[in-house]
């Protein structure tokens, strides 16, 4: 083009339509016939540095968009795209920078609130983040982009229902939106809601078949539902795509777990890691199926992995992290996670730890105080100060002194690798749990009045029993052998709602023989829990809280589980743990395979 352009705006709107239909060879050309004539055209620089920016041509684009605003620094599209450019360069600081002047001159422009909330939201600045995110998408709500980026905040900072909301507007404002889908179909997974998740799924891959990841999703649904044939013809299916991500190796190695395939699920683990070196949770779930194989140095290691997934515990304003060196002269915070039978668990090496620093504080849950409290005296213990939710919890230790300051924290489940690093560190061990005497005294002569015969305090499941977790306990009528035997009477130590409905679904002749403690919380009086089970001859029980209060008091225990159970550290018993037995199967095996050689041996017993 040689004319000489008279009819400037025609031109600008001829190469605004060109940069529109992404033909930026000509509008690079008409913009800079334009600055021939007029060489201070703000918007002949601004489009043109649009068309070398779409064209990966960014310091170019930068200089020709900075030019404009030189012109006319009054345009907040400009500032808003210059930010974008530098933004895609990598320079978010100066991408935040113009952000932000563009929205000092237009307070509700959508798009700067929308790339500065998604900066700010990266950056784990949630608070402003959200602010700004919530406020472009009540100027433009039906604007998918805004939609979205609001939902994956919410659902980083564990407003989990928030963000299922948020994600069915995106499904309802673009229905056809694939990746809008996909992330509606993972949260119906964190929310354990099956069904609707293998339905949004399949509609992922009606619109996007030759994605891979909706296959493996699809896979780990399968898995849940115990289909291991679909699981595992999915999780292929998602290889064959795209053999170079890592999520359906890591369900093939779930799936080889499950199966007792331990060396199978380490090799394609390994791959899955291989491929995505930085991912936690690959990491995390290694680190079980190591310790399942026995391998206790790696996987004690590795299992800290947990400690960065998304829903990891914040602990707020703790102690800096212990890292395995001397503690003569020091002072220690163990932090408490995970649920209270992890808790119990882990509890197994404390008095190891204890022994080795100056001051101990142990936190834990509220209903752990007062028994920990008498099984760790020379400890200082602290209830837990949590709040947020299941999906994001915070944890905060106003209960520690700050005058001395304590020198180390560290995680109660992050111990074992320090003090149970070899197999020499097992050995020797004894009970660590110590019950009231008074309440233990009190229990012993009510379970004395019972009747003749050994006493026996049983549960069945765990307090949730639901979706994939049915396949670790057995139901009553399972029981109904090992419950009939002679010279036994039965105590439940069962927790959680609705289980004494169960029993009275028994016969009469097996309920008569279960005495029903109706004056124990079962689920949160762990005092009396206590008392009651060091009261009892025996426990038979599923891998549970239940199983880690015997083995911690050191009642004999009998756990019927299914294996591999990481827990046995790839032995046949359970290490630290010597009064507990394992009565172990596979997963689809009936439950005989446990309870007729419990019955054997009861039967001994009881004779």
């Amino acid at each position: 083009m040689s004319t000489l352009i008279t009819d400037t705006g025609h031109f600008l709107e001829l190469a605004q339509n060109y940069l529109q239909q992404n033909h930026f060879d000509e509008t690079i050309k008409i913009c800079v016939e334009i600055l021939k004539t007029e060489p201070k055209n703000q918007y002949a620089f601004y489009y043109m540095g649009l068309a070398n920016f779409k064209s990966g041509k960014l310091k170019m684009a930068i200089q020709q968009v900075q030019t404009a605003i030189d012109l006319d620094a009054k345009r907040p599209e400009f500032l808003c795209d210059l930010g974008e450019i530098f933004e895609a360069l990598g320079a978010k600081k100066e991408a935040e920078s113009y952000y932000r002047k563009a929205l000092v001159i237009d307070r509700i422009n959508a798009k700067a609130l929308i790339k500065l909330g998604s900066i700010l939201v990266d950056r784990d600045q949630f608070k402003s983040g959200i602010m700004a995110l919530e406020k472009a998408c009540e100027l433009e709500p039906k604007n998918i982009t805004s939609v979205m980026l609001l939902a994956d905040a919410k659902y980083k900072i564990g407003q989990i229902i928030d963000a299922l909301e948020l994600y069915l507007l995106a499904t309802s404002i673009g229905p056809f939106e694939e990746s809008a889908r996909n992330k509606l179909a993972a949260i119906h997974m964190t929310l354990e809601d099956w069904e609707k998740a293998r339905t949004e799924f399949k509609k992922t891959l009606i619109l996007a078949p030759h994605h891979n990841g909706p296959y493996s999703n699809i896979g780990f649904v399968y898995m849940n539902y115990g289909d291991f044939v679909s699981a595992r013809r999915f999780f292929k299916l998602s290889i064959t795509i795209r053999s170079d991500v890592g999520n359906a190796f890591c369900g093939l190695a779930e799936l080889s777990f499950l199966e007792n395939n331990l060396s199978a699920s380490l090799e394609y683990s390994k791959t899955a890691i291989e491929l995505e070196p930085n991912n936690y949770h690959f990491q995390s779930r290694r680190a079980l199926q190591l310790l399942a194989k026995g391998n206790i140095t790696e996987g004690w290691i590795m299992r800290d992995a947990r400690l960065m997934l998304d829903d990891r515990i914040d602990h707020r304003q703790r102690p800096p992290r212990w890292d395995g060196s001397s503690l003569e002269g020091k002072s220690l915070l163990i932090t408490a996670e995970e649920g209270i039978g992890d808790e119990l668990f882990f509890a197994g090496c404390f008095n190891d730890i204890i022994a080795e620093c100056d001051r101990c504080f142990i936190e834990c849950d509220p209903r752990l105080v007062e028994l920990y409290k008498r099984s760790f005296p020379t400890a200082t213990i602290g209830a837990t100060e949590r709040t947020g939710s299941r999906f994001k919890p915070t944890q905060s230790y106003n209960w520690v002194p700050k005058t001395p300051p304590v020198d180390f924290s560290i995680e109660a489940g992050s111990l074992f690798q320090f003090v149970r690093s070899d197999w020499k560190k097992f050995s020797g061990k004894k009970p660590y749990l110590v019950p009231d005497k008074k309440l233990q005294a009190s229990w012993k002569e009510y379970i004395k009045k019972i009747g003749l015969g050994l006493k026996i305090g049983f549960c069945w499941r765990s307090k949730y029993h639901d979706g994939f977790r049915k396949y670790h306990y057995a139901e009553l009528e399972d029981w109904i052998k090992v419950l009939s035997t002679p010279n036994c009477n039965f105590i439940p130590l069962q927790y959680g709602e609705g289980w004494e409905k169960e029993l009275y679904q028994l016969p009469n002749t097996i309920r008569s023989k279960i005495t029903i403690i109706e004056s124990v919380d079962m689920s949160n009086d762990f005092e009396s829990i206590c008392a009651v089970a060091s009261s009892l001859d025996l426990i038979i029980c599923p891998s549970s809280t239940v199983s880690w209060i015997g083995g911690g008091l050191g009642v004999p225990t009998w756990v019927a589980h299914l294996q591999p159970n990481w827990t046995r550290l790839g032995t046949n018993e359970f290490p630290s743990f010597p009064a507990m037995q394992s009565f172990p199967k596979n997963i689809f095996e009936p439950w005989s395979e446990c309870f007729d050689p419990i019955k054997t041996k009861l039967d001994n017993l009881a004779k």
